[in-house]
């Protein structure tokens, strides 16, 4: 992904994705990789994400081993208790969540206070919102949901720039009718055009399902927008992903032509409906 995609503080990140995609995933081996090169510190409120689970994830993706003896780790030795240990520190360090354990749904004001309070104590550089949908949208009867939108995006958006922070947003495309496998856009996000038309860098996180068209691990992550052009471009990467601890890496040539081909032809079927 090297010249897609650079993070920079103060900036709204926009990654959407159909269902069972990875985004969840993809963000938090991003996040692994700028702590361990750049030191950052994290705020994550993970509404779909158990805090158990969501630990270990994080866990394997820095340790670079399973957490259990599982058949998802194959014959890949689990972590050592020395080594979970230390990552239990790198956690408590590194990561600050953010809940809410009552039956309420957040809203993005608490979840923005919250989120200040880290930024002032520990010094926090980056937000994670995941996803849209698990917000409480409770909002003025003369509102439009476009207009909405619009307003929550603002608020991030001001928040990321007076902090300092980077802000990285999940939000579910509308339901696909006639879907034929390719990757969503931007404009089928569920809510409004505001969600592309407001934020600085726009993603979308796509995976292979079709095993005739390469392997299944195979990730798709394609930047559809970039206000910034210094810090990135439009374009598209295509990753592994590594069941067993989480990893990502850059996906070989062949699979990639493999991949890129059967979309071809799933957009022209498309079209020809």
């Amino acid at each position: 992904m090297d010249g897609l995609y650079k993070v920079v503080p103060g900036e709204l990140t926009i990654v959407t994705g159909v269902p069972n995609s990875g985004k969840s995933e993809w963000i938090d081996a991003l996040l692994c990789n700028i702590n361990n090169q750049c030191g950052w510190k994290f705020v994550l409120c993970s509404m779909e994400n158990k805090v158990r689970d969501h630990a270990r994830k994080l866990l394997e993706k820095h340790i670079k081993k399973p957490f259990f003896d599982a058949r998802y780790g194959g014959s890949v030795e689990r972590m050592s208790k020395d080594e979970f240990e230390e990552g239990k520190e790198w956690l408590n360090e590194s990561f600050h969540l953010i809940r809410c354990e009552d039956d309420c749904l957040p809203s993005i004001d608490w979840v923005l206070n919250l989120a200040k309070a880290a930024v002032l104590r520990h010094g926090v550089r980056g937000l994670v919102i995941d996803p849209y949908n698990e917000l409480d949208h409770q909002r003025p009867p003369n509102q439009t949901e476009t207009e909405y939108v619009s307003q929550i995006l603002t608020k991030i958006k001001r928040f990321a720039q007076h902090h300092s922070c980077h802000v990285w947003f999940v939000a579910h495309p509308r339901q696909l009718h006639n879907w034929t496998g390719a990757p969503p856009n931007m404009y089928d996000i569920s809510g409004s055009a505001h969600f592309i038309n407001k934020c600085d860098n726009g993603i979308v996180i796509h995976r292979n399902r079709d095993p005739d068209a390469g392997p299944v691990d195979v990730v798709q992550v394609c930047m559809k927008k970039v206000r910034n052009k210094v810090i990135g471009q439009i374009g598209d990467a295509f990753l592994t992903y590594d069941r067993i601890t989480g990893e990502y890496k850059e996906a070989d040539e062949a699979i990639v032509a493999k991949v890129v081909k059967q979309q071809i032809r799933q957009k022209s079927t498309s079209y020809q409906r």
